[in-house]
């Protein structure tokens, strides 16, 4: 009985200790609050919260997005958004069918959204050296002719625990 408890623990460790290297690589992984203060938004819908959790996932990272409006009296809305880098993921989102999430560096990505095959946005997403900040940045929107985008940011902060 105890060498097959063993060998579960050895084939359960095996599993684990790839997601467990790509998390401590990769300063994206966490929970993240958006910080409104500290963001500029050109168009801002109404947003009360809005928070992102970025988990490793056996086909790349996961996103659970829960967003919370001031208008909807405490309803959250939540979702999920896969991805791995260097490739295009199919999304079931509505507006975009798939993303490309590409990495510049360790601490810089960009997400190129598409729809149908063509581009409809690009953002740089970066998170600070030392942890403490994720911003977002409109780059390129097909939908927004004005450029109006390019000087939204999103400032995400880490959450903390209590």
């Amino acid at each position: 009985m105890n060498v097959i408890l063993r060998l579960i623990a050895g084939l359960l460790l095996t599993a684990l200790l790839p997601l467990a290297a790509q998390a401590a690589d990769d300063p994206f992984l966490g929970a993240w609050q958006l910080d409104i203060e500290r963001s500029t938004i050109a168009d801002n819908p109404g947003v009360k919260s809005k928070q992102f959790v970025f988990a490793p996932s056996a086909d790349g990272v996961l996103i659970t997005e829960t967003l919370e409006l001031m208008s909807e009296d405490g309803k959250k809305h939540v979702s999920q958004i896969p991805y791995s880098y260097g490739q295009v993921t199919p999304q079931a989102g509505p507006g975009i069918d798939g993303l490309l999430v590409v990495k510049a560096d360790s601490h810089t990505a960009y997400w190129t959204a598409l729809g149908s095959g063509k581009v409809l946005s690009q953002m740089q997403v970066v998170v600070s050296s030392e942890g403490t900040q994720m911003t977002f940045r409109y780059l390129w929107a097909a939908g927004d002719p004005t450029g109006s985008r390019f000087n939204d940011r999103y400032v995400y902060v880490p959450v903390t625990e209590g």
